[in-house]
């Protein structure tokens, strides 16, 4: 059915419905019980993230038609040996170089075997989130955890709607960095091994932006001068050498590059405080001019609310610490990717956050199902409704995950001063 897209995208839809179905019904105290009966319980998680992501990813022929063009431009210029940032993908790669060389795999893959490349390019995120899955089993196992109750937590990503929608319907690869962040703070919390830590994060900021984060949080939990260089010269260093290897083999400027991985955001109006300029009859001028001066002024504001959500949880575990800042800066952040919406999920269940993670996935999964089937795979919503309508329903579908991530945030700002569960401290 890779030719029959709306065909497709009912049966997705369909299967979609039943895994968030089993997502809300799934119990800790119902299923923990028989789930300590399975025998090799990570070789059935494996199964069940699998088969959660194999189907669409199969049956739809289809991603987020603005990706997925961006990424066959990307690995196109890759693979015929242009220069990515300054090809005809120019303006269409917002991270450093590493992920076009698995884009330019997935292309390669597709010309010589009979997978198309929609089907390549998403096996790398599906595989990435199995690991995940597996990283976050093996945690509540070091915490001394069941089995049962470790993958409990495990699935809780396995089968989580959000994660399925970013790696096999939406074809993002989020879920790549989001698994080097996940090591470089395994690699931290078990063990203090800082070089490990160090170089996950690197891979990971070298990946995409977002994992940087992680970076002061530990910085500021390192004991000493000397670990804290060390981190620094492996986590910045590892990004800063593939760049310029880049940069030298392909004789190019790095401004292009530089330009456009440090200062991507997503577009305004589409998530917090900027949709509601943009709600019919709520302001009489245009809702641009409102915005126009705001966004030069939106960097500061993240970069405030990250210091300040920094400082507040300066004496948190890393991952009750990370945790918080990244939902702090999604409170604030005038532009959204709804494939963001995946990177709280893994540190969420790891921080043991059960029912906030509820909410925030069930808000989050009613936002991207609109984006999805109502603009990026299908626009539905042009068909069955007026332009201004349709773009006004695909807005306002953010506004509950927006507001259940300010309620998580303020829950967790309050939180700081509780001390720290046993999953919160190391077992260094």
């Amino acid at each position: 059915m890779w030719s029959a897209t709306l065909p497709a995208l009912n049966l997705a839809l369909v299967w979609l419905i039943g895994l968030t179905t089993i997502f809300l019904l799934f119990n800790q105290s119902r299923t923990s019980h028989y789930l300590a009966r399975l025998n090799r319980p990570i070789l059935f998680l494996i199964l069940v993230a699998l088969i959660a992501r194999l189907l669409p990813l199969l049956l739809l022929p289809v991603g987020a038609g603005y990706d997925i063009d961006s990424f066959k431009l990307v690995s196109d210029a890759f693979l015929n040996g242009e220069e990515v940032y300054t090809s005809a993908a120019r303006g269409r790669h917002p991270y450093l170089p590493l992920q076009m060389y698995i884009l330019g795999a997935t292309t390669y893959l597709s010309r010589t075997t009979p997978l198309p490349f929609i089907v390549w390019l998403k096996i790398p995120s599906l595989l990435a989130d199995i690991l995940i899955s597996v990283i976050i089993f093996k945690a509540f196992q070091r915490w001394g955890e069941p089995a049962g109750r470790a993958l409990f937590w495990a699935l809780l990503f396995a089968l989580n709607p959000i994660s399925i929608l970013v790696s096999s319907y939406h074809g993002q690869f989020d879920s790549i960095p989001v698994l080097l962040l996940l090591l470089a703070w395994y690699g931290w919390h078990f063990g203090r091994h800082i070089q490990r830590s160090a170089g996950f994060l690197g891979f990971a900021i070298l990946d995409k932006t977002w994992p940087i984060l992680f970076f002061p949080i530990i910085f500021l939990r390192l004991p000493d001068l000397r670990r804290r260089l060390f981190y620094t010269l492996v986590s910045f260093g590892i990004p800063i050498l593939f760049t310029a290897g880049y940069v030298l083999v392909y004789d190019s400027d790095p401004v292009p590059m530089l330009r456009r991985a440090l200062t991507h955001a997503g577009v305004p109006g589409y998530w917090g405080l900027s949709i509601l300029p943009f709600v019919p009859g709520a302001l009489w001028f245009d809702p641009d001019a409102v915005l126009r001066p705001v966004l030069p002024l939106q960097r500061v504001v993240l970069l405030l609310a990250g210091l300040f959500a920094l400082w507040w949880t300066r004496h948190q575990s890393a991952l009750d610490a990370l945790l918080t800042i990244m939902l702090a800066i999604f409170t604030v952040t005038l532009g959204m990717g709804i494939q963001w919406l995946l990177w709280p999920l893994a540190f969420a269940i790891t921080a043991s956050e059960e029912r906030w993670l509820r909410w925030y996935t069930v808000a989050g999964t009613l936002m991207m199902f609109v984006h999805l089937y109502g603009l990026h795979l299908y626009p539905w919503a042009g068909e069955l409704f007026e332009p201004e309508v349709a773009t006004t329903i695909i807005r306002a579908s953010a506004l509950p995950a927006w507001i259940v991530v300010m309620l998580w945030t303020i829950s967790r700002l309050r939180r700081v001063r509780e001390p720290d569960s046993l999953r919160s401290q190391s077992t260094a």
